[in-house]
């Protein structure tokens, strides 16, 4: 199926995309924000899968590998 896009010039494409994907990503920052700090915290540590970010998020909230939210950091 064609698409109307076929059509538009890729580098505008690209500007597009960077708008969605900044106010989506401003979207599911507020959406974490709305649960609480906490989780918004949590939520960017696990979306990170970074484990330095995981790290830093066991120390700041002092947990330890009995919590349910604990990162493991292997």
């Amino acid at each position: 199926m064609a698409s109307f896009l076929e059509d538009v010039n890729q580098m505008v494409i690209d500007a597009v995309y960077q708008d969605i994907a900044e106010q989506l990503l401003e979207n599911w920052i507020n959406s974490n924000l709305d649960e609480g700090q906490y989780y918004a915290d949590k939520q960017f540590a696990w979306m990170s899968d970074d484990k330095f970010v995981q790290s830093e998020f066991n120390k700041f909230y002092n947990l330890t590998e009995i919590d349910e939210d604990y990162f493991e950091i292997l």
